[in-house]
């Protein structure tokens, strides 16, 4: 089953921060604890201040933060997404992520839907770095970051993936956009996925 996602990246699709340096400013700001391991890697657990750096939109979300106390659950439940829990991914080459349900993105300057966006998948998963794309409509070109994505994919060397999230149930806060931000990379920004 895949898992919701709330991804965070910077908006400089280039800019990258070696993994260790990145878990060490999210553990002293409070955002994960101490690594755990798993057989493909290893996840953070939510930290101290967790609930005050992500905020949970509605009324009465539902949000599991243990991970399961037994070990063969362990993995299942944080490839689901059974729990809110932190990866951190750090690439030498941009990485093109998006949920399988994501819409046709629109040309930023006629508004009109990117008519070869299945194509334009295809060759963005193949080589990241040749992600142009030309409107049908107006024939102005670009590359994928000029794209209106609407949350939902986006391309970047540098992820911080808090699984257990469903899309548009919580946004990063002010406090924890900051930290990442002094990290370098411009603005960070949010998308949701379920993969």
């Amino acid at each position: 089953m895949p898992a919701h996602k709330l991804l965070l990246h910077p908006k400089d699709a280039s800019f990258r921060v070696p993994v260790k340096v990145l878990a060490e400013r999210l553990q002293d700001l409070g955002l994960i604890g101490t690594a755990t391991p798993l057989p493909g890697g290893e996840f953070y657990p939510a930290g101290e201040y967790f609930l005050q750096l992500v905020t949970f939109l509605g009324c009465a979300p539902s949000i599991e933060l243990d991970p399961p106390r037994d070990p063969a659950q362990l993995e299942t439940a944080s490839r689901d997404g059974a729990f809110c829990h932190v990866f951190l991914d750090s690439h030498a080459q941009a990485q093109f992520r998006h949920d399988p349900r994501t819409p046709a993105p629109r040309c930023p300057h006629c508004g009109e839907s990117v008519a070869n966006w299945t194509a334009l998948l295809n060759i963005i998963h193949e080589n990241p770095a040749q992600a142009q794309w030309t409107c049908t409509a107006c024939g102005r070109c670009g590359d994928l970051s000029t794209l209106h994505l609407r949350k939902s994919a986006a391309l970047a060397s540098c992820w911080v993936e808090i699984r257990g999230i469903y899309p548009s149930e919580a946004v990063p806060g002010d406090a924890l956009l900051q930290c990442l931000g002094k990290l370098g990379g411009g603005d960070w920004q949010a998308i949701y996925l379920q993969e």
